[in-house]
């Protein structure tokens, strides 16, 4: 932000900037650690989770040494999770796809260059990928990142693709993969990936349009497991009845 930018508040915007890295690591963060996730002086990092930690939104790990979000975090939520109409009306039909495939089902929307979990169904399977719900994805890795750009408005979908495409130039992602990816959604309507956020895990999605809502729902599976022939014969039919299920 600009010192012009008389009504932005700094310290507000610090103190969001710890609850976002310690939502983004499953393990519990040092004041070092969220320095360096931060980019932040440690001294403000030490009077922020004090701050939190008075307040009850923090809590030291078991260690002692590093800090955790606690239960009342989940109240900055709550709210969200409540506005979104899908959520309600998908629970059923994300149980209903986790007994027919044994694997883990999402929903998922955008959240900046990202894809958040609303709503998880863990899979029966052994080696079924495990989610919860507020994790993040890049959108221009994961499965439902391509998903949720297909069924966006064009102008929209530009304007996000540009910004995707200047952070993997920046961060030396593979901008091919990801221009495939998209390329490969919009023809299929059908969003697959293998080993592309991280290796050994692969996803198949298809976005969700509604007048008000855009989400995704999104099957992340074990690739070592799962063939593509099985992802594509089995997963994909399975995942579009469910989507037309609730359009």
């Amino acid at each position: 932000m600009t010192q012009q930018d008389r009504q932005f508040v700094e310290a507000f915007a610090r103190g969001l900037q710890i609850f976002e890295a310690l939502s983004k690591h499953k393990n519990a963060m040092t004041n070092g650690d969220l320095a360096k996730a931060t980019n932040l002086p440690p001294s403000t990092i030490s009077r922020l989770t004090y701050t939190a930690m008075r307040l009850g939104y923090l809590r030291h790990s078991e260690t002692g040494r590093a800090y955790e979000l606690t239960p009342k975090s989940l109240n900055l939520g709550y709210s969200v999770l409540t506005g979104i109409a899908l959520i309600d009306r998908a629970a059923p039909v994300l149980r209903a796809v986790a007994e027919k495939t044994s694997q883990t089902v999402a929903l998922c929307v955008r959240d900046g260059l990202y894809v958040t979990f609303v709503q998880v169904v863990a899979g029966s399977d052994l080696l079924a990928v495990r989610f919860s719900v507020g994790g993040r994805l890049p959108i221009a890795t994961s499965a439902a990142g391509p998903a949720l750009l297909a069924i966006m408005p064009e102008k929209q979908r530009r304007q996000l693709t540009s910004r995707i495409r200047s952070q993997l130039t920046q961060q030396n992602g593979n901008v091919a993969a990801f221009n495939a990816a998209l390329e490969a959604a919009l023809r299929n309507q059908v969003s697959v990936s293998r080993d592309t956020w991280r290796r050994g895990i692969g996803g198949v999605a298809i976005g969700i349009a509604t007048p008000h809502e855009q989400a995704a729902i999104t099957i992340p599976f074990s690739t070592g497991s799962i063939s593509e022939a099985h992802m594509r014969s089995v997963l994909t039919p399975v995942l579009r009845e469910a989507v037309a299920e609730l359009m």
